[in-house]
């Protein structure tokens, strides 16, 4: 089993038979829709959001029939289940590639390009200019990279102590990971001196098969995006660039413009009216800003007391299906109220224990 059957198992695992294998296509994908990134949440599968990108249905479909010939999943009517073996594999496979948890794909999915631009060619001018040498090939063409690398490159007498600096930030947040990873990013990046490597030449310098030479990097990326964004004070430089950065939103386009309405004081129908949507879709968006904004209040849509009805639904069912939780609650709580409670509590409700 390869690194992507393993990941696509584990979607199947945290499923467990309670969503469509549709569903882990477009999470996996990064398919931004309220139903993926609710599911995603629901699931506690975010972190895998856009993990496989190129991942097309074919080549999707064919990886599910050979989990099933290999008797690590198994089909029940319409439901995709793990089996006992393929628990067992699968367990295997993530103690030995632990870096996939260090993924954060619905933050940095859409960042990891843009950053490996602008650290490479960063990383590449500083290394030339501390040498006096400014007679070399950018390792980015992009323009707004160019742009952005000219707008906070340092002035010529600090440019020594900024390299210094980067130095010991990468010391620092390298010295971290195991030895392999940190070997693959070093590997890929160009400096005075050295051409950085692509990702099938480091592949073979280090003996790993190419996709986990990518997967590894970009999880790599994610880590250094994530301590980058919190560590001002002690990753100064790597927090600089990070803040060239539009780090996207984790709501869809459509949500956004229904928070920032409701953040100037509208109300729910009067958002309908504004936007003129249907119901159902503010809803969605009402669902996915619970999910992703904890300050935002559901007490206006559903009382206490219904909360802990379906919290108590939940718990007595063990179940994420909400058409079960939905039947066990009656027709006074709407589908709409089970997903916004459910979605501000996904983190906790499923935290380290997946449906069963």
């Amino acid at each position: 089993m390869n690194t992507r059957d393993g990941i696509l198992l584990y979607c199947l695992k945290q499923f467990n038979g309670e969503r469509s294998l549709s569903g882990i296509l477009h999470l996996v994908k990064g398919k931004k829709t309220s139903q993926t990134l609710s599911d995603g949440h629901l699931f506690n599968l975010s972190f895998l959001f856009g993990v496989l990108p190129s991942l097309e249905r074919e080549d999707f479909e064919k990886t599910i029939s050979h989990l099933i010939e290999l008797s690590l999943a198994k089909r029940l009517e319409d439901r995709y289940i793990i089996t006992e073996e393929g628990d067992e594999q699968l367990a295997k496979l993530l103690k030995d590639r632990p870096y996939l948890f260090a993924f954060n794909g619905l933050r940095y999915r859409n960042a990891e390009l843009p950053f490996y631009r602008l650290l490479a060619l960063y990383i590449q001018a500083v290394s030339h200019s501390t040498r006096n040498n400014y007679d070399f090939l950018p390792v980015s063409r992009d323009p707004v990279t160019l742009y952005l690398v000219k707008r906070i490159f340092p002035k010529q007498n600090e440019r020594q102590a900024e390299a210094d600096q980067l130095y010991r930030e990468f010391l620092s947040l390298l010295g971290e990971l195991p030895g392999r990873h940190a070997e693959i990013f070093v590997l890929k990046l160009s400096r005075y001196g050295r051409t950085g490597l692509t990702n099938n030449q480091a592949a073979s310098v280090l003996g790993l098969p190419v996709e986990d030479t990518e997967l590894i990097f970009r999880s790599v990326l994610h880590y250094l995006l994530m301590n980058a964004e919190e560590g001002q004070k002690f990753y100064p430089v790597l927090n600089k660039l990070v803040n060239c950065l539009e780090i996207n939103d984790p709501l869809t386009v459509s949500a956004q413009k229904t928070w920032r309405l409701l953040k100037s004081g509208n109300s729910m129908e009067q958002i309908i009216m504004i936007r003129k949507m249907r119901k159902s879709t503010i809803e969605d968006h009402l669902v996915e800003i619970a999910i992703h904004y904890p300050n935002f209040s559901v007490d206006p849509y559903v009382t206490e007391q219904e909360q802990e009805k379906i919290i108590a639904a939940f718990e007595k069912l063990q179940t994420k299906k909400l058409k079960r939780i939905k039947e066990s609650l009656g027709d006074d709580i709407s589908y709409f109220k089970i997903r916004l409670v459910l979605g501000r509590a996904g983190d906790r409700i499923g935290a380290g224990s997946p449906v069963k």
